[in-house]
């Protein structure tokens, strides 16, 4: 990567709460903190140079169920081969696999943590999934 500004793109497309890049004399920091809070301040840090903005941060809105999260960081993908990805309103047992997560060549069956309905599918195939971060909320 060329610019801040890529640099910037590529950790708001992705969804990162850290990115730090260091390469000979050139350091780069992105940090994304307290989400949900009132307050968020992304913190720049280029060499020994630390520039920080403050905003207020977006209200999070909350659907009810569980939410079932990744259990490793990694690649979100969706079920291949012979099952069927899973989507919005299908049913689910405890046990099935909802997704895998690719991390180091390595597919990682995401399993679901109850019984019920999928009301909300959070991530996309393709997506860079942190750890802890929630995949689908089943009621």
């Amino acid at each position: 990567m060329n610019s801040l500004k890529e640099y910037g793109d590529l950790f708001l497309k992705l969804n990162l709460s850290e990115l730090s890049i260091k390469e000979g004399d050139f350091s780069l920091v992105l940090r994304k903190d307290g989400a949900g809070q009132e307050k968020s301040e992304n913190i720049v840090q280029v060499n020994d140079t630390v520039m920080a903005s403050k905003k207020e941060a977006e209200p999070m809105k909350e659907t009810a169920g569980t939410p079932v999260k990744a259990p490793l960081l990694g690649i979100f993908e969706e079920l291949s081969g012979d099952r069927t990805p899973i989507k919005e309103g299908d049913l689910v047992k405890k046990g099935d696999v909802l997704c895998t997560i690719e991390a180091m060549k390595m597919l990682n069956e995401v399993l679901a943590t109850t019984e019920g309905t999928v009301v909300k599918v959070l991530a996309k195939p393709g997506d860079l999934v942190e750890y802890n971060q929630e995949l689908f909320i089943i009621e």
